[in-house]
């Protein structure tokens, strides 16, 4: 729910903070008093896009922040966690900033961390559905049916499942055609490949980097050998050896030590030398008994070096890559098969178009089932609405496979006895398809995850009992979920459970306010848009009537 919308320089408004409830709220206001700037604002904070234009004349930016509560917005909150914005003082509220600079950036942030625009229609699309004042020309959209249909049934799990598997098929369709056309090609690499891992198959089982190690050791085995006997004569073997010595300046250091605390820091040094002396006399004496020179290993070692540079300079990469470069072929080679393989692929494209017709076929019945009882209350909410002999059905056309399933639905529309239905773009007045998308918004939007409406002069065209009937059906989807309107309209603004007026002041600057209305200037509101030159009290009491007739419904 929408709980406050801040603007500030934002086209005319200077400085607006509008508090908003739950509900049916309703905008009214003189022509070009700026009622539009509340859903202009929301739709800034939204992601929409931004000129210069935006800001208010004569100021270097403009600054607009809503803020949710998201206690019946789950779609939203799981958003904000996956992406880690969630507020952490309150979970259940997110505030969405843009800021649009006098030269035609902006910046944007959710709960203040900056965010791109992207992101913003993202979540707004979880937040708030947006209906102007020409969102009827979407029933004429050849799409549209079907999708109202899906929505209004919830099918959409089940259409989204029919997509998939569509998408599926057609890969995998493609993926055929392309393995047929590029055989040859295909077959020359898998060649290729096969060679080549056939080439390096040996060596991979071997580690380059412990055989180069191997190979000096016994490359330099003569050296290291005696090297390694004269550290053990010089450390124990030999006369005077290092040993021996530090035996015996140890026991002069101990024998000092009590006297003086450096001396004793001395003979605890040369304790710790002597330990690690021997350690390391014990570590040379093993490792001499277990060396052996092995001439056949080194041949070995230096045939399979030589055959790691062959293949590392045959292969254009270097000898410690050649098992990756191994690893990376299989791996190509694996998809080459299962490309090549027309026969498998062939199996997959079938029983991927198996499992789609079974879907979609499911689908379209599901769609039949529950068209009959969505026609029936399309028909019976829109009677009141001055239509009272309009009758609807949907008509299902058998067309090839899409992604949308395996019929084109269409709506067929009369509105009067005796005349057969026909495609409601063919024969609805501009009147009638306001009304119709009205009511067919109104019975979707309950099942929309977005849990705040926006209906920007959807009553236009509509006056009278028509109107208070609209009204009724916006106060009434109002208790389900958050709309805010704007409207001409009386009878449409009598019905709100919150009314805020616009108003424009043409000081040194004209500037558009936004104010929350008391019942008693609700009723003034309500005369000076019943019409009429002067207010008197038949207008007032006309609107006293109208706001009556909310408390108090005949129909």
């Amino acid at each position: 729910m929408l709980t406050r919308l801040s603007l500030q320089n934002f086209t005319l408004a200077r400085d607006v903070v509008l508090d908003l409830h739950a509900g049916f709220t309703v905008l009214t206001g003189e022509t070009g008093a700026g009622k539009s700037i509340l859903l202009d604002g929301l739709a800034a904070c939204l992601g929409e896009r931004m000129d210069a234009q935006s800001v208010r004349f004569g100021a270097d930016k403009a600054d607009i922040t809503a803020q949710f509560d998201l206690h019946h917005s789950d779609a939203a909150r799981t958003w904000l966690n996956e992406r880690e914005l969630l507020d952490i003082d309150d979970e259940n509220e997110v505030r969405l900033r843009r800021v649009i600079l006098s030269e035609g950036r902006s910046k944007a942030w959710i709960n203040g961390t900056p965010t791109s625009l992207a992101e913003l229609r993202e979540l707004g699309e979880l937040l708030v559905q947006l209906y102007g004042q020409h969102s009827q020309q979407q029933l004429l959209k050849p799409e549209y049916p079907m999708s109202w249909l899906d929505t209004a049934a919830q099918l959409q799990p089940q259409a989204e499942n029919v997509r998939g598997l569509y998408k599926s098929w057609q890969s995998l369709v493609k993926q055929q055609h392309r393995a047929l056309q590029e055989r040859e090609a295909l077959l020359a690499r898998q060649a290729l490949l096969n060679s080549s891992i056939e080439d390096v198959q040996l060596l991979v089982s071997q580690d380059y980097a412990d055989l180069e190690q191997e190979h000096d050791r016994l490359s330099h085995f003569e050296g290291m050998m005696l090297d390694t006997a004269a550290l053990l004569e010089g450390l124990d073997d030999g006369e005077d050896n290092v040993l021996s010595r530090l035996g015996s300046l140890l026991r002069r250091a101990e024998m000092q030590a009590s006297r003086a605390q450096a001396l004793e820091a001395v003979a605890t040094g040369l304790s710790t030398a002597q330990t690690e002396l021997q350690e390391a006399v014990s570590t040379l004496r093993q490792f001499a008994d277990e060396q052996v020179l092995d001439p056949e290993r080194l041949a070995q070692i230096n045939e399979l070096l030589a055959e790691f540079h062959r293949l590392a300079r045959k292969y254009r990469t270097t000898p410690d890559a050649l098992k990756q470069e191994y690893e990376r072929w299989e791996i190509e080679l694996r998809k080459l098969d299962d490309l090549a393989d027309a026969d498998s692929l062939q199996i997959k494209v079938e029983h991927a178009e198996q499992a789609y017709h079974a879907a979609a076929v499911l689908l379209d019945q599901a769609r039949q089932i529950a068209s009959q009882p969505l026609i029936q209350n399309l028909s019976d909410q829109i009677k009141p609405l001055s239509l009272p002999e309009a009758r609807f059905d949907f008509e299902f056309l058998p067309v090839s496979p899409s992604a949308h399933g395996i019929s084109q639905i269409r709506l067929l529309f009369s509105a009067n006895r005796g005349v057969p239905l026909q495609p409601l773009a063919k024969v609805a007045s501009g009147g009638e398809l306001s009304r119709i998308a009205l009511v067919m918004q109104v019975m979707i939007a309950a099942h929309a995850e977005a849990p705040v409406l926006v209906f920007d002069e959807v009553d236009v065209g509509i006056s009278g009992g028509t109107a208070e009937v609209v009204g009724r059906l916006l106060r009434k989807l109002g208790n389900e979920v958050q709309v805010l309107c704007i409207t001409h309209q009386p009878q449409v603004a009598a019905q709100g459970h919150q009314h805020i007026l616009v108003e424009k002041q043409q000081g040194e600057q004209a500037a558009s306010y936004l104010r929350q209305l008391s019942e008693d200037e609700r009723v003034s509101e309500l005369a000076r848009m019943s019409g009429g030159v002067e207010i008197n009290e038949a207008t007032l009491s006309h609107a006293r009537g109208l706001l009556n007739s909310r408390l108090n419904p005949t129909v």
